[in-house]
């Protein structure tokens, strides 16, 4: 009876050392999966937050713009309401 005591034993072994590869193998293929799915997420954040630093830039650079323009047009305008053309060196030296 021992001996196949002892077969029993060995199979229970390797079906327990075959369920724990199994297992292992399971946890690993789910590991990988979640560190794909991490990375795509963090792709995407870094997209939008790189096309919102864009168009913010871009809004502000707009408004500098706009802001500069106005004000060199507005001298310019002031300018020649007075018949003195616009001192050129002094609005460069404003800034605008």
């Amino acid at each position: 009876m021992s001996r196949m005591s002892s077969r029993w034993s060995a199979s229970v072994a390797i079906m327990l050392l075959l369920s724990v590869l199994g297992i292992a193998a399971a946890l690993a293929y789910e590991a990988q999966q979640a560190a794909r799915s991490h990375r795509t997420t963090a792709e995407n954040v870094l997209r939008e937050y790189a096309a919102f630093a864009a168009w913010e830039f871009s809004r502000v650079a707009r408004r500098d713009l706009t802001d500069t323009f106005g004000s060199l047009v507005g001298h310019v305008a002031v300018g020649c309401q007075s018949d003195v053309p616009p001192d050129l060196v002094r609005i460069k030296a404003k800034g605008g």
